[in-house]
């Protein structure tokens, strides 16, 4: 138990230290593969992303799905506007 409190203790940490944009980026990094696009999926079908929601605990589940897809958004966004200047 004390070596679990500890390696989250640790992850805490490290987490503090990325910025909003290193953040983005893991998203991205975690979900733009074969597996995470399944996960990403299955979140979406347990999550009410495609029915309308009823209720704060089903509309909470759906807004955990959009912060994800935002952060990545956001980071694909980031990526094409540098592009476009570059």
């Amino acid at each position: 138990m004390l070596e679990h409190l500890q390696k989250q203790e640790t992850i805490q940490n490290k987490l503090e230290e990325y910025t909003p944009e290193q953040l983005d980026q893991l998203y991205v990094r975690v979900f733009n593969t074969d597996d995470g696009e399944l996960i990403l999926k299955d979140l979406a079908n347990r999550f009410y992303v495609d029915v309308p929601t009823v209720g704060e605990r089903t509309e909470g589940m759906r807004m955990a799905y959009m912060s994800i897809v935002s952060r990545m958004r956001n980071t694909v966004s980031k990526k094409r506007e540098d592009k476009d200047e570059g």
